[in-house]
C-alpha cells in the first residue's frame, strides 16, 4: 500500500555546513493493508519528519514515495490529502471551531469527491447517518450535531478528528502523537477508539508516539528510529512479547549514546 525508498532529508540551519541537521538518512519502509505501525524514538530521531514528508508538508532531498503503486513525491499537500488522513497532537488542528459538528463532518465526508465540500444541509438522512457514526464513540455527540466544535473538550474534538480523518476511507492514516495533549483517561479512550477504527477499516496506519506502553499494546508492528534511520522493526509474536523494560534495553543497545527514549 505504501512504499518509501531511501528517503533522505537534511535541514540547513544556516550557511555553516557544520550546523546541518540530517533528519532522515536513507529510510526505506513498506506498509501493507491492515498494518498498524507504532513509531518510537528519541526527540530528533526523524519520526515527525518522516510523517511530514509522506504527507507532503516538506520535500525529501532524495528517495521516492509510492502509495497504491502511484508515485506521490511530487504531489502537493492538498492533493495527497485525498489519499492520506492525518491526526495531529493538538486537538484544535483537526476541526473548525466556529462551525458545527455537522458541518465539520460534512466537509470530511466530501473530501476527495468532485462536489464542493461546502454544499451541505442538515437533512434527516444526513442527520441519521452522522448520528450512527457518532454513537460508537460513547460521548453523546450524536445529540449535539448543531453545536459548534469549539464547545467540545479536547478529547471530544480529537475523537471527532479521528473519525473525520477516516470517514472517506483514505489509503493511509498518519497519527502524530495524537493522544499526547490529553489526560491519561481520555488518551486511553482515544487509543481504544483508534484501534477499533483502524482494525475495522484495515487502513494502513503509522502512529508516532512517545508512550512505550501504547507502542507495545497497539498495532501489529513497531518501528524504532534513531538519527534518521530505522534501527529496529518488529512485528507479530515478537512484538506481542515485548515489555517496556525490554524495549528500553533494545533501544540502549541499538542507538547512539546521546539519544534518550521518552516513555
Amino acid at each position: 500500500m505504501l512504499k518509501v525508498d531511501n528517503l533522505k532529508k537534511t535541514f540547513h540551519l544556516d550557511d555553516n555546513p557544520l550546523n546541518d541537521k540530517k533528519a532522515l538518512d536513507g529510510v526505506s519502509l513498506e506498509i501493507k493493508e491492515g498494518d498498524f505501525i507504532s513509531v518510537i524514538g528519541s526527540n530528533g530521531s526523524g519520526k515527525t519528519t518522516l510523517l511530514n514528508i509522506i504527507a507532503g508538508v516538506i520535500a525529501q532531498d532524495e528517495g521516492s514515495i509510492e502509495l497504491n503503486g502511484m508515485e506521490i513525491s511530487k504531489l502537493p499537500v492538498h492533493k495527497r490529502a485525498k489519499y492520506i488522513g492525518r491526526v495531529f497532537q493538538d486537538p484544535n488542528m483537526g476541526t473548525i471551531a466556529d462551525i458545527s459538528l455537522f458541518e465539520n463532518l460534512s466537509i470530511a465526508s466530501r473530501r476527495g469527491k468532485r462536489q464542493s465540500p461546502f454544499r451541505y444541509a442538515l437533512t434527516k438522512e444526513s442527520e441519521r447517518e452522522f448520528q450512527e457514526l457518532l454513537k460508537p464513540l460513547g460521548l453523546g455527540l450524536e445529540e449535539r450535531l448543531n453545536a459548534p466544535m469549539g464547545a467540545f473538550s479536547g478529547g471530544q474534538r480529537q475523537s471527532v478528528t479521528l473519525l473525520m480523518a477516516t470517514l472517506s476511507k483514505p489509503s493511509l492514516l498518519l497519527l502524530d502523537e495524537h493522544t499526547a495533549a490529553l489526560d491519561p483517561a481520555t488518551a486511553k479512550k482515544v487509543m481504544e477508539l483508534t484501534e477499533k477504527i483502524v482494525l475495522d477499516s484495515k487502513i494502513p496506519t503509522l502512529m508516532v508516539t512517545h508512550n512505550m506502553k501504547d507502542a507495545i499494546r497497539y498495532g501489529n508492528r513497531l518501528i524504532m528510529m534513531d538519527k534518521g534511520r530505522i534501527v529496529y522493526d518488529v512485528k507479530g509474536e515478537e512484538k506481542k512479547s515485548l515489555k517496556p523494560r525490554g524495549l528500553l534495553d533494545k533501544f540502549d543497545s541499538l542507538v547512539l549514546p546521546d539519544s534518550a527514549l521518552l516513555g
